[in-house]
């Protein structure tokens, strides 16, 4: 699939639908697709709206994750494990998200929101573990917001950064390149940091009980 043909062509529905098919058939770059649009935004080169992209995106992600969380609500463990080897979703890494679920139950589910492949799992243990709405439903609507926000604002500033880069090519090439490579290996040492907390890698202060709250 072209993702960036699909968005051109359908706009704020292509990218709402995007972001949503995220949990369901894993195979999305969120993150890139995310990026890539605010570039575009910010050249001129699309006929995208900042809030309206921002309503869009957020509301496509958060509506994946509450099928997700349906899904894993009302079919089971059983389901999600049988079905879910066909886009992706091991046993191993359903496993891997069940550990982190475990330890902080609603830290997990701000911060996986980061965290490739597991933000995509999260929301099937959420339902498999009964997670009350009432604590589901907004940490997953704001984090969503958070999230889409982050590089839909991190594709602007590439977009300006390339700009300058284009019209200073012979001053800025070198600095960009820099730059662009030490934003790259700060991101995914953020990113490993970010699932080494989570996991319990790293010490952290005894889990207070009411992170984990679940329906009866």
């Amino acid at each position: 699939m072209n993702f960036m043909h699909w968005v051109q062509v359908y706009g704020y529905t292509g990218m709402f639908v995007m972001l949503a098919l995220e949990y369901i058939i894993l195979i999305v770059p969120g993150e890139t697709t995310l990026t890539t649009v605010g570039i575009l935004w910010k050249n001129g080169s699309s006929h995208f709206h900042f809030l309206p992209l921002l309503a869009a995106t957020s509301l496509g992600t958060f509506t994946g994750a509450m099928i997700a969380y349906a899904i894993g609500r009302f079919l089971g463990r059983p389901i999600v494990l049988k079905y879910g080897k066909y886009v992706f979703l091991t046993e191993a890494r359903l496993r891997q998200s069940e550990r982190l679920f475990e330890r902080q139950m609603i830290l997990t589910l701000a911060l996986s929101r980061y965290i490739a492949v597991v933000r995509d799992v999260i929301p099937y243990i959420a339902g498999i573990n009964k997670v009350k709405l009432r604590i589901f439903v907004p940490v997953i609507f704001l984090s969503s917001i958070l999230w889409t926000a982050s590089f839909l604002a991190a594709g602007t500033l590439i977009g300006r950064a390339l700009s300058f880069v284009v019209a200073h090519w012979k001053l800025a090439i070198i600095p960009a390149v820099l730059i662009l490579v030490a934003g790259y290996f700060a991101y995914r040492a953020l990113h490993k940091k970010m699932e080494s907390a989570l996991s319990g890698d790293e010490p952290e202060e005894p889990v207070s009980k009411t992170g984990n709250t679940r329906s009866m």
